[in-house]
């Protein structure tokens, strides 16, 4: 049976893995790829981004702040990746990859002296 590599995207069409597809044994030359996976590969994600298939015909870098640590501006409480939160009457959510929005914030708030006092 022949194989062949593809690349597989999760849900969100960020590149997660390399994977083989088998070649389909009543139909040579046809090959069993799995949904979400694609045969060309995408391209070297430099540090601080990922590969995404976004409309399904080519491969684009994204930046990727999936492992960051990020704060809300308005309240300087943390937030979770795709986390539903209120800004100005909307809700939004960030799935930690892309530019990261201006209600977001890469930079820890100062902590109140009253929490500083309480770990001490």
């Amino acid at each position: 049976m022949k194989q062949k590599t593809v690349y597989q995207t999760d849900i969100e069409g960020l590149f997660a893995y390399e994977t083989l597809a088998n070649e389909l044994a009543l139909a040579p030359g046809v090959y069993n790829i799995p949904y979400g996976a694609y045969e060309d590969a995408p391209p070297p994600a430099p540090a601080g981004m990922v590969q995404r298939r976004a409309d399904g015909q080519a491969w684009s870098l994204v930046e990727d702040h999936r492992d960051a640590r990020l704060w809300l501006v308005a309240t300087g409480a943390p937030y979770s990746q795709h986390e539903e939160v209120e800004i100005d009457g909307v809700v939004s959510q960030y799935p930690g990859w892309g530019p990261v929005p201006a209600w977001l914030t890469p930079v820890e708030p100062p902590r109140p002296v009253e929490d500083a006092e309480a770990d001490a």
